[in-house]
């Protein structure tokens, strides 16, 4: 099982890779079955739009308390008093606002299952090794915060430590390519809408 673990979390470059390439084909060639500029086609996109920002935001906010760190000190403050790992969870949101934001549930059922099956191998191969590094602390830490969903009635905010100014600019420019595949979604839609792009199913 350790073996297992280890391989995924080496892995998560190439399988993330191998879902967006999947992702692509199935947004080429599905269309959602809505008319264009209708409510349904708003809540969609602006729940997208929504849920982008929200994970950009978050995901600035995880690197200002762990930025650098993450091996060195076992941070239990701000968003990580919440959950364990909330720069997956506000990854998570990212990626689900920019399926919604191509307006294909498709595309969000397959996010929402590869993602649930693949992330927690992730997440218990870097969590046995923050054991190693912890021990007690952070078996402590495990008991009384979940692990992905974050709980808003644990938060402590506590003393931010001094936050790594490469890696947040870092986070920042990760969140400027959520933006442009936003403005992507935004144009495929019209151009398979406008008949530019032809697609072979249309989808719930």
């Amino acid at each position: 099982m350790k073996e297992t673990f280890n391989f995924f979390e080496r892995k998560r470059r190439t399988i993330t890779g191998g879902f967006l390439i999947f992702s692509l084909l199935v947004i080429l060639t599905t269309h959602h079955s809505w008319r264009p500029d209708s409510a349904v086609e708003s809540l969609f996109r602006w729940a997208g739009i929504t849920l982008v920002l929200a994970g950009i935001a978050g995901r600035v906010w995880s690197t200002m308390y762990i930025g650098g760190k993450k091996d060195n000190t076992l941070v239990m403050n701000g968003p990580y008093s919440m959950c364990r790992n909330p720069l997956y969870f506000f990854s998570f949101l990212a990626g689900l606002g920019l399926c919604l934001s191509f307006q294909n549930l498709l595309l969000a059922v397959l996010y929402f299952i590869v993602f649930s099956f693949y992330y927690p191998f992730v997440i218990k191969s870097e969590e046995r090794r923050l054991e190693m590094l912890f021990g007690e602390v952070f078996r402590a830490y495990t008991n009384r915060v979940p692990s992905f969903v974050p709980n808003v009635l644990l938060f402590q905010g506590g003393e931010r430590p001094p936050a790594s100014r490469p890696l947040i600019m870092k986070q920042l420019l990760d969140g400027s390519i959520f933006l442009v595949f936003l403005t992507v979604a935004y144009l495929l839609d019209r151009m398979q809408e406008g008949g530019i792009l032809h697609y072979l199913w249309r989808i719930p």
